[in-house]
Parts: C-alpha cells; structure tokens; sequence
C-alpha cells in the first residue's frame, strides 16, 4: 500500500474555495462566447498592428491553409484552449502562464531553426498572452493564490508563496529541466530527426553549437511562467473535504474498491491539484504544439511536428514531477 506524506490529520477543518467571482452584467450562457470572441479579435488585431512593424519573416516559413476544414480546425482548437481555462476555473494569470508554455516551443522551432527572428518570436508570444489574459481578466476575478494580500483561511503557504528566493529558486529550477530537455536531445536525436522529417529547414548549427548554460537562460521566462502554473497554486492548496476522508481510510477495514481508489487517487489537494496541472500542461502543449507545427510550417511532416510536440511534452511532466518532489513537506504552514 502506498502511503501518502501530505494527509492531514482527520481533524483538520477542509476549508471549500469560493468560486472565482464572475461579473453579472453578461449571462451566464454567453460568456464563453463573449471570451472567444473577445480573445480572437484581440489576436487578429494585434497581429495585424504587429504585421507593419517587422514581423513579416513569419510569412517566408508559413504555408497557406485555404481549406473550411483547416481553418476550422485551428479556430477550435483556439476555442479549446479557452474552454480549458473558463470550466478549468483558471484565472487571467493562470491561462498567460499556460499560453507562454504551451506556445513557446512552436516560435522556439521557428527562431532556433528557421532563422525568424527572436523579437518575432516575443512579439507572438506577447500577443498570444494578451489575447488570452485580458478577456479572462474582464470576465472573472483573480483567484486568491494570486491576489496579493489573499484571506488567511483560503490559502496555505502565504510565507513562502510571497518568498521571492522561493520563487526565483523554483524559476530557475523549472527553466533547467526545460534547458536540460532541450539541450539533451540538441545533442542525441533531434538534429536527425529534423533532417527527415522537416523540409526545408534553414539552419541547424543551433543544435551542434548549443550551450547548456545559454539553453536553460532561454528558458528563464518558461520556468518562471511554470513555477506560477504548477507549483504555486499547489502550495497554496488548503484540506478539502477528500483529504478528510481519505485521513480517515483504514486498511485493515476498507474494501478491495476503497483500497484501490486510496492508492490510484488518494493523494492530497496539493498533489491532485499539481497532477492535474501537469496534464493540462503537458497536452495543451503537445496539441498547440503539433497542430501549429503541423498546419503552418512549410515542409513539416505529421511525425516531425508530432515528435516536436513529445518532445516538450515530456518536459513539462518533468517540471511537474520535480515540483512535486520540492513541495513533498508533511506541515503545511499558514
């Protein structure tokens, strides 16, 4: 049987989180379509604006999608990426943070191997964000973990949550597994991989002359945005009602079915709220990833952009394994 380090004592108060509030001016059947519309004319028009200003080395890599399908795949994937935010309960920061990460490692191919520039690569980042962050942040709250003064009886960890060594330290470490990732496979089987199944590459000597320590400070931005989306929402995690019953499980009286759920899904708030994030990370970022690589590059094959997207796939549930590793405390602090 698998002990859990993070229960709590069976007389702990589980202490339920409000929903984040949501402005009652909009009804409630229209407010997901008011986020994708709003989210989507802010991307058009921003990259429009963005367009006569220096980004046009996007459009010597894109190939056109001219196909209903094809369009309409992108907008609803587009429209997926809002839905897991919106009935995720996300805030604003938590969908820039998951955005950075899901959409970096498309303009990181794009910049390390065709040659687009890096301010091209910041400039869509930003967009993205912005086209993500301010509709959320109209539509609903901020959630408590990101408030900066949140009620003591909502969030644990508040010390350490505010501790800026805490968050540069996780940062960094984030930004080293992705740059450890990332340079691994620069020097074992991406270069390869991306002469097979990439047409019309532009440059590999990224992937022969990369530099470890140069790698993981490119990726100082993601670990920051990682360490926001997995570890700190973790942290702050207060006892809710499962870790009350799962303090009260008893091996010696408990079902076959009790024991197994105790074992597959018996963890703490922290944990199921860090597992979960996980997830959502890793497949936001395999899906945006291929589908992106796949649908607008010239010359990329199924398996190439597929194969890419594993790659940061992977990544992320590292980040989220060693994160669960650093927040594995048995007190949890007020």
């Amino acid at each position: 049987m698998v002990k859990r380090k993070q229960m709590v004592d069976a007389s702990a108060q589980a202490v339920p989180v409000p929903p984040l509030k949501q402005p009652s001016m909009i009804p409630n059947i229209l407010r997901f379509p008011t986020l994708v519309i709003t989210s989507m004319f802010v991307s058009s028009a921003l990259y429009s604006v963005a367009s006569q200003y220096g980004t046009g080395d996007l459009a010597t890599v894109m190939q056109r999608r001219d196909e209903w399908w094809e369009i309409a795949g992108l907008l609803a994937w587009k429209a997926t990426e809002l839905g897991i935010g919106w009935w995720g309960e996300y805030d604003g920061w938590d969908l820039a943070c998951l955005t950075v990460l899901s959409h970096m490692p498309y303009l990181y191919l794009l910049t390390t191997f065709y040659t687009v520039r890096p301010t091209t690569m910041w400039a869509g980042i930003i967009i993205d964000v912005l086209s993500t962050y301010l509709p959320f942040t109209l539509l609903r709250d901020s959630s408590p973990i990101h408030q900066s003064d949140p009620p003591k009886s909502l969030v644990a960890n508040r010390s350490i949550l505010n501790d800026l060594s805490v968050q540069i330290c996780t940062s960094v470490l984030a930004a080293t597994v992705y740059g450890l990732v990332v340079y691994g496979s620069f020097r074992g089987w991406l270069p390869t991989f991306l002469i097979v199944h990439f047409e019309g590459l532009r440059d590999l000597s990224g992937a022969y002359t990369a530099d470890l320590h140069f790698v993981t400070a490119g990726f100082i931005v993601s670990g920051y945005a990682a360490q926001s989306f997995l570890f700190m929402p973790a942290l702050g995690a207060k006892p809710d009602a499962h870790d009350l019953k799962m303090a009260e499980f008893d091996p010696e009286t408990a079902t076959l079915g009790q024991t197994v759920w105790y074992n597959v899904w018996g963890y703490s708030k922290r944990s199921r709220i860090l597992i979960k994030r996980t997830a959502t990370l890793a497949i936001a970022s395999a899906m945006q990833t291929g589908l992106r690589t796949y649908f607008t590059i010239q010359g990329v094959e199924l398996a190439g952009a597929s194969g890419w997207a594993a790659m940061w796939a992977a990544a992320a549930v590292l980040v989220g394994g060693v994160f669960w590793w650093v927040g594995d405390v048995d007190t949890i602090f007020n």
